[in-house]
């Protein structure tokens, strides 16, 4: 076909699959740089031309695509100034200032897992099922017709937030889905799943964690994948979700706390912890600890270790609402794996700032060792979890009516972590 012909096709056509058909060849990702086409969809997704000044100069005269190139900028400008603008101030119960349930559910956002295979090929899936939750947001995908797990090598997820918008906040659906990545996993994930310890199972499946917050189900009776759960904390993932690209994670900068040369204890009081326990729909356990503090004199072990939960206070104990567990389904089957959960922390400082964030699964274990004589020894419960910022440990306890309750909570920062944000020196006494 003649260019003019193909223009003409093009011209029929919405920005989305303008951009794919673009991809095809060089022909016609020339053909459809036309910069007519671009001025006329700059016209329906941004509005009028005129305070532009490639609208001065004649189509003729400006580089093929210049429109294109600059429809595409306004687009990602006005939908950011729309998103952003709205949360300035920090939630009130949470501390974090980017409110990811009521930014990125209206937007429009989805979450697209991608398979990579060991010759590259990639398949990808549109999530089956999504939660909003306080802290952080649950994604699955059930319904997947994937490769064989042993020539799986890596694991992706993308956001894909809509570009362009009709007014203020409706996504067009004819316009374009903008992606960015969240997550991702490399390694051969069946030797992977082998040597790991799974955080659960039944007859059916097992339940492993690959990276904090990637969960993947592999069925018991042929070792194929059942299903995939992404937990994505709220801090800074609306940026990530808009200011990210397909292939590189938004990473915030980094903030420079100011020192403090008149408080002796700068770093070691003022936090505020917010617990929760829960799987996709459920919490099981919803804790908030303000002016959590710790002193010079009980620095151990290089940590400063917090206590908002003692196992001598009844008063700071917390109830659970039922037992933890981990519910799950496929396009076939759905169960229930019991022990098993998502944990969600979110830790500021005394300036409001987040200093510490978690959303991952987690494995609620047995112990024994309680000197409490109202709980049962043999139902106590304990929840572990540490990274390089610190360890949160939770004491679970179960009363002869069934009740159960937090009965002890301790975190432990790093003293490497809190001297780097600080600026401070504080070391392990001997």
């Amino acid at each position: 076909l003649p260019d003019e012909i193909l223009s003409l096709i093009f011209w029929n056509l919405n920005a989305g699959d303008l951009i794919s058909i673009s991809q095809v060849c060089h022909r016609w990702h020339r053909v459809s740089l036309d910069n007519l086409l671009w001025k006329k969809l700059y016209t329906k997704f941004v509005g009028a031309s005129t305070k532009e000044k490639e609208d001065k100069v004649s189509l003729h005269e400006l580089a093929p695509g210049c429109w294109k190139n600059l429809c595409l900028r306004r687009c990602k400008a006005k939908r950011d100034q729309i998103y952003f603008k709205k949360w300035t101030l920090a939630d009130p119960y949470t501390g974090l200032k980017q409110r990811a349930d009521q930014t990125l559910s209206k937007l429009g956002v989805c979450f697209e897992l991608s398979l990579i295979n060991t010759e590259g090929q990639e398949n990808t899936f549109p999530h089956c099922d999504i939660c909003w939750s306080t802290m952080s947001v649950g994604v699955q995908w059930y319904a997947l017709v994937v490769p064989d797990i042993k020539d799986i090598h890596c694991i992706r997820v993308r956001a894909c937030t809509p570009l362009m918008f009709y007014g203020p906040s409706k996504p067009a659906k004819d316009g374009i889905l903008q992606k960015s990545k969240l997550l991702e996993y490399t390694g051969r994930i069946r030797d992977v799943l082998q040597k790991q310890t799974p955080l659960g199972s039944e007859p059916q499946i097992q339940l492993f964690e690959l990276a904090p917050g990637l969960l993947i189900a592999k069925y018991q009776a042929d070792g194929e994948i059942a299903f995939v759960t992404c937990t994505l904390h709220y801090h800074n993932l609306v940026s990530r979700c808009l200011l990210g690209n397909p292939n590189r994670i938004w990473s915030s900068p980094s903030l420079s706390c100011l020192n403090d040369d008149i408080d002796p204890e700068y770093g070691l009081h003022g936090y505020t912890c917010i617990i929760i326990v829960r799987n996709m729909r459920t919490k099981f356990l919803e804790c908030r600890f303000t002016e959590l503090h710790t002193s010079i004199e009980a620095l151990a072990d290089g940590f400063a270790v917090f206590n908002p939960v003692k196992k001598d206070d009844k008063l700071s104990h917390v109830s659970l609402s039922k037992e933890i567990n981990f519910s799950w389904r496929t396009t076939l089957f759905k169960g229930v794996l019991k022990d098993v959960g998502i944990l969600d922390l979110t830790l500021l400082d005394q300036n409001g700032e987040p200093f510490w964030i978690v959303s991952t699964g987690i494995s609620v274990e047995r112990c024994t060792q309680t000197n409490q004589f109202d709980f049962n020894p043999s139902t106590y419960k304990l929840i572990q979890y540490s990274d390089n910022v610190g360890k949160l440990r939770l004491e679970i306890g179960k009363l002869d009516d069934r009740r159960q309750y937090l009965s002890d909570a301790s975190l432990s920062l790093s003293l490497n972590v809190i001297n780097k944000a600080f600026k401070r020196n504080y070391q392990t006494r001997a």
